[in-house]
């Protein structure tokens, strides 16, 4: 059954009522009100959370909040960067639609959470009118309330005694504080049995403001039961790849990308009908339960992890030319987890082609290259599935890497990265070799290797065509600033482990450096790449004629 066509409908309509914002504060404090375990989380910043406050305080409407009232278990949650401890509860109200306000009043008001980080709000009586924003370093303790102080009569009023130069406007900040407790919030609350029906109408509420990506989608549609502590999620597949693997933090849509790839060729499917009962007796794997499925997927992901690193050469996932490639391996590992030595070889060809054409072999799009190569794999003949995956790379053009336009969010950044990492360059500091966990120390959960690979010189020191240059550039995760640009106190060993020449004039070294990185780059690619070798497969895949064995063998061999 689906979580979303057969669900059934509510027993009663929502009831409209309506909470007062200090009402609502006060109850998510108390964990009457709760965010599902299958909600999204937090993505809402500080500009947001100025304009919900704002709003507030100018009495414009912020729209309603969906409620599901029903029984809730004790524990602990945390909401943006505060953390409630729960008792059971009868009578809970969990919030549908609506999880984003929520949490910003709860983190804005907060005595701790509002005054530091991300929620960290005053109102400025500095200028008129007065008006809510961000808290700053330099912002005068006589200028500006806290918004935790604000929301709190008692404290507000405390506020206002040991500050007498704003005498004069305490009914203005009376006024404020009032505005903000007794705003009235418009809410629906439904009651019902059923997590499916609620599953469903979060899905469909979905469709403004900041919307869903699709793994947030997939998590609000199939997240575990509530009770469900150990199961494998994409969190806990994301956590591992972070923290085990020590492979970076890889997005849950790549992840939801690989999952989807493992289960069958189109990654771009309807993810609502995922576990329908039509669709499990259509899938490569007949009757997999969804709780199977995910961690099966981490299983291929493992191996497609130490495939990237120690056969392909890219040993971390901001190093990936393209994202769509690594659910493509997951399809192929997932089917085939042991692959021939032969096959494994030609892997590391067809990545390093399929990196080099990019997109453009699917007009343009990582849709279209994705599915080129998914529906070329086939459960059924690990060999045919690679000679496939080659055939759709072959006699493409491909581009060449430019060293003197470099940028770590670009597929040809990431190229180049890796054929640095090749290099085996040596620390300054220990005048080793750099290891994995260097790289996943100094990346960590960042979306690009930026972190892991420094400029050597000051941009005011090169000319303007050479300020984006990779030969200023240098992999050398977590090594100190004022080393990496000291490259003078290298030594002779690790300066040429990273291809630079003698020179300390800046310019001089980015120039000779390029040169050095351009044929650096062409014989790793050259290498990985092999164009001008056999891509045959296996011996073991060819079929010979059993009719012509006894004469034209002998000895083991075939003429």
């Amino acid at each position: 059954m689906t979580a979303v066509r057969d669900n059934p409908d509510l027993l009663a309509q929502p009831s409209a009522q309506t909470f007062s914002l200090a009402t609502l504060v006060e109850s998510v404090r108390e964990g009457q009100v709760r965010v599902p375990h299958f909600q999204r989380g937090l993505r809402w910043k500080r500009p947001d959370a100025v304009k919900l406050i704002d709003s507030v305080l100018r009495g414009f409407p912020i729209g309603s909040l969906l409620l599901w009232k029903r029984e809730a278990p004790a524990g602990e949650v945390k909401l943006g960067n505060v953390k409630i401890v729960t008792e059971a509860r009868t009578d809970a109200l969990y919030v549908v639609d609506g999880q984003q306000r929520i949490t910003t009043f709860l983190n804005a008001f907060d005595p701790r959470a509002g005054r530091e980080g991300e929620f960290a709000l005053v109102y400025d009586l500095s200028q008129r009118p007065f008006r809510v924003r961000a808290a700053a370093k330099g912002d005068s303790p006589e200028k500006v309330i806290p918004l935790p102080v604000l929301f709190d009569l008692r404290l507000v009023l405390r506020w206002v005694s040991e500050h007498p130069q704003h005498a004069e406007s305490i009914e203005e900040i009376n006024s404020a504080t009032q505005r903000l407790r007794e705003f009235q919030v418009p809410a629906y609350v439904v009651t019902s049995t059923e997590d499916a029906v609620l599953r469903d109408i979060y899905d469909r509420m979905n469709n403004s403001g900041k919307r869903l990506s699709r793994a947030e989608a997939f998590r609000g549609l199939f997240a575990p039961g509530e009770h469900v502590s150990e199961a494998t999620t994409f969190e806990t597949i994301q956590q591992e790849i972070r923290e085990r693997l020590e492979w970076g933090n890889v997005n849950p849509d790549t992840i939801l990308q690989a999952f989807l790839a493992r289960r069958g060729p189109d990654i771009y499917r309807d993810i609502h009908l995922e576990f329908d009962s039509d669709r499990r007796r259509q899938s490569e794997f007949l009757d997999e339960k969804q709780e199977d499925a995910q961690k099966a997927t981490l299983e291929a992901i493992e191996r497609v992890v130490e495939f990237l690193r120690w056969r392909a050469g890219v040993p971390h996932f901001t190093f990936l030319a393209y994202r769509y490639l690594f659910a493509v391996l997951t399809r192929f590992f997932a089917h085939f987890p042991e692959p021939e030595e032969r096959n494994l070889d030609l892997l590391v060809r067809w990545y390093w082609r399929a990196a080099l054409v990019g997109p453009g072999l699917g007009g343009g799009s990582a849709t279209g290259a994705s599915r080129a190569f998914t529906f070329k794999i086939d459960p059924q003949d690990e060999s045919r599935s690679v000679q496939g995956l080659l055939d759709v790379v072959a006699e493409l053009p491909e581009f060449k890497p430019d060293v003197a336009s470099f940028k770590a969010d670009r597929a040809s950044g990431s190229i180049m990265l890796c054929a640095l990492w090749a290099q085996d360059a040596l620390s300054p500091e220990t005048g080793e070799s750099f290891m994995l966990s260097d790289l996943a120390l100094a990346i960590e959960s960042r979306s690009t290797a930026s972190p892991a690979c420094p400029q050597i010189y000051q941009r005011e020191d090169l000319d303007e065509k050479q300020r984006n240059s990779l030969g200023n550039r240098v992999l050398m995760p977590g090594i100190p600033t004022e080393l990496v640009r000291a490259p003078q106190l290298w030594g002779e060993k690790v300066r040429s482990s990273h291809l630079l020449g003698e020179s300390n004039d800046p310019k001089v070294a980015v120039q000779q450096r390029e040169e050095a990185l351009s044929r650096c780059i062409d014989e790793f690619l050259t290498e990985r790449t092999a164009w001008d070798f056999d891509d045959g497969p296996p011996l073991s895949s060819l079929v010979f004629d059993e009719d012509d064995d006894s004469e034209d063998r002998q000895d083991g061999m075939l003429w």
